[in-house]
């Protein structure tokens, strides 16, 4: 078992593009997850993580690699 525990990046897709529901239509993360992204705690992260590939879904979006 690591020590470190691996840290979760933004998932931005230098598509800054808001949508009419107030989600990014290039990383799926609503305006508040974005502003608050550095503020978060890791846990916090991943369950945006598990949002945003809910909402591609949802959404029919493409399927980036967040990794």
């Amino acid at each position: 078992m690591s020590l470190f525990k691996k840290k979760i990046k933004s998932p931005c897709q230098l598509i800054c593009t808001i949508d009419a529901d107030s989600i990014c239509v290039g990383c799926y993360r609503s305006t508040d997850e974005i502003a608050k992204w550095d503020s978060f705690t890791e846990e916090q992260k991943q369950k945006v993580m598990e949002n945003i590939t809910q909402r591609r879904i949802e959404k029919g979006g493409a399927d980036y690699s967040f990794g």
